[in-house]
Parts: structure tokens; C-alpha cells; sequence
């Protein structure tokens, strides 16, 4: 290595007679080498990796440009409506007012912008549920329901909207979720107050449920936890020909049956309990003190309470 290549010739006449010798310039050729090929050292690769990740590209001299994005093909349809490539996977979270308002309209009676009790219960038949079932209960509390069979359009939209559907099926797959949500202490406590609201007529101007309303929401709101004392505060109602429950004996019922025990050992009579209720006690006491004395004690003998 490190010679240099020279290119020889004959001498020229003029050479030979003894004129100026020709020179011929002399070209270079550098050997030919081979780089070797070695992974880039962990700085190096991280630092491709950084331009890599930040869209350049570089070229041998060092220079840079600057890669393009490249964008995915936008979803196109046939006029079938389907798919003709690129499907998009984003849930469907909102639901359309246009298919609620539609969905009203099918149940809505013809002289009336309204969901009457015809049409409410075609309503829960496509449901498949009974209008009497618990369900329908707390679907009409999500709906914010002002009279019972009844829906207005804009309580229809309200309910549909907060459950984010806008279909049967819909409604119907968000019955577990409600069925679980009014487990919770709070939740049933608002749906407990909200029955006594729905189960008047409030076109009549009424302020109290009648006992023949009250009862059978009562034992329709407590259909998934019944309270030990339920059924004997319904025959005391109905023994003693109570007409009315007022809003406050209403909820105060709800109290009452977590802190009075079936044997009534919870029962505080310097509480300020609705007076109907120390009514029901002292019944259920004198009921309970005959039995055990052994004597018949006739219906007259008991204390009677009327509204």
C-alpha cells in the first residue's frame, strides 16, 4: 500500500535527438476501502429514536426534512348505506331527540300532546313489563313523572335524555342499572318521597292519598325490601277506616320503619312522631297483651282511630 501508480510510454522522436523530455501528469488513485458496519453506539441509537418519533427523516450529509402525517382514508358510504371501507369505533355516547320525539309520538294520544293511560300501558307491554311491576316505578321516577299513566313530552324527552336513549331497547337494557342504583340508601329515599308526589291527582287539588291509593303504593315501593311492620300498619289502616296519609305521615313512615323494631323495642313515645303512629303502637301493643293473657278480646275493646 502507498505506491503510486505511473503511466509509462516510449520516449517521443524529439526525446530521442536530445530535445525537452515530455512529462506526463500523474494521476492518484486512493485504494478503495470498505467501512464497516457497526450498531451505533446506545446515545446514538436513542438520539435516532428521538428523530425518529418527532417525524425526521435525516440524510447522509446531515440534513433533515421533515416527514408527512399520514392521514387514514375517510369513511365513505355506498348508496346502501354501507361501509364501503375505514369503520370508525368511537361508542355512541349521545342518543337523538328526533327518535325520542318519534317514540312519543307512537304511544301520544291522537287529541292530546300526552301519553295517556292507553297509551302508557302499550308502553310498558312493548317494554315487557306490567304497569304495576316496580320497574315502572322507578322508570317513572327517572322520567320525573307528575301523574301516575301519564307522560308528558317533555317528561318523555327529560327521562329518555338522562338515561341516554332513544329506543325500547334502549330503556329496557338500562333497567339492571336502575334496578341497582335504587339500592343505594339515598337513591331509594328520593324514590320513597317521589311515590307519594306520583300518586296524587293533582288536578283535584288533592293534599293527602287516599288509604286506597296509599296502600297499594306502599307495598309497590317496598316490593324489593319489605319492612317487618308493613303488613301490620296495613291492616291497622284498613281496620280502622283511616281515609288519608298526609305528605309528613308519608315520609316519616320511611324513618319510622328503620328505627322501630318488628317487637317495637325501638318505639320512643317522647319522640315527635306523627300522632297516627302512636295510634298504630298502642293497637299493636293491646293486640299483642291479649294474646298473651290468654282472653278473646273482642273488636269493640280495641282502640279505634279514625282520620
Amino acid at each position: 500500500m502507498g505506491k503510486c501508480l505511473s503511466s509509462c510510454s516510449e520516449p517521443s522522436p524529439a526525446e530521442q535527438n536530445g530535445g525537452p523530455k515530455r512529462t506526463e501528469q500523474t494521476h492518484y488513485q486512493a485504494p478503495m476501502t470498505t467501512v464497516p458496519t457497526h450498531p451505533a453506539p446506545a446515545p446514538i441509537r436513542e438520539s435516532l429514536s428521538s428523530v425518529q418519533s418527532s417525524g425526521m427523516e435525516y440524510y447522509q450529509n446531515g440534513s433533515h426534512k421533515r416527514l408527512e402525517k399520514t392521514k387514514m382514508p375517510p369513511i365513505r358510504k355506498t348508496s346502501n348505506g354501507v361501509d364501503s371501507g375505514r369503520r370508525s369505533f368511537v361508542p355512541k355516547t349521545e342518543c337523538s331527540e328526533s327518535k325520542i320525539n318519534r317514540l312519543f309520538d307512537h304511544y301520544k294520544d291522537e287529541d292530546e300532546d300526552c301519553i295517556l293511560a292507553e297509551g302508557t300501558e302499550k308502553f310498558c307491554h312493548d317494554l315487557c313489563v306490567d304497569p304495576t311491576e316496580f320497574i315502572v316505578l322507578v322508570l317513572a321516577c327517572k322520567f320525573q313523572a307528575a301523574t301516575m299513566c301519564q307522560f308528558t313530552r317533555k317528561e318523555f324527552l327529560y327521562g329518555c335524555k338522562s338515561l341516554k336513549v332513544d329506543s325500547i331497547k334502549g330503556i329496557q337494557t338500562k333497567f339492571p342499572e336502575m334496578l341497582e342504583e335504587v339500592q343505594n340508601e339515598a337513591k331509594f329515599k328520593d324514590l320513597y318521597r317521589f311515590t307519594f308526589t306520583f300518586g296524587l291527582d293533582m288536578d283535584g287539588g288533592q293534599r293527602s292519598l287516599p288509604c286506597d291509593i296509599a296502600i297499594p303504593l306502599w307495598k309497590l315501593v317496598f316490593s324489593h325490601r319489605e319492612p317487618a311492620i308493613l303488613e301490620r300498619w296495613i291492616n291497622f289502616l284498613q281496620e280502622n277506616q283511616i281515609r288519608g296519609i298526609s305528605k309528613d305521615t308519608w315520609n316519616m313512615f320511611l324513618n319510622f320503619t328503620e328505627v322501630v323494631g318488628a317487637d317495637f323495642t325501638g318505639y320512643d313515645d317522647s319522640e315527635a312522631w306523627p300522632s297516627l303512629f302512636d295510634d298504630f303502637v298502642e293497637y299493636e301493643l293491646e293486640k299483642e297483651k291479649a294474646l298473651q293473657n290468654g282472653k278473646r278480646t273482642d273488636d269493640r275493646n280495641l282502640p279505634v282511630y279514625y282520620s
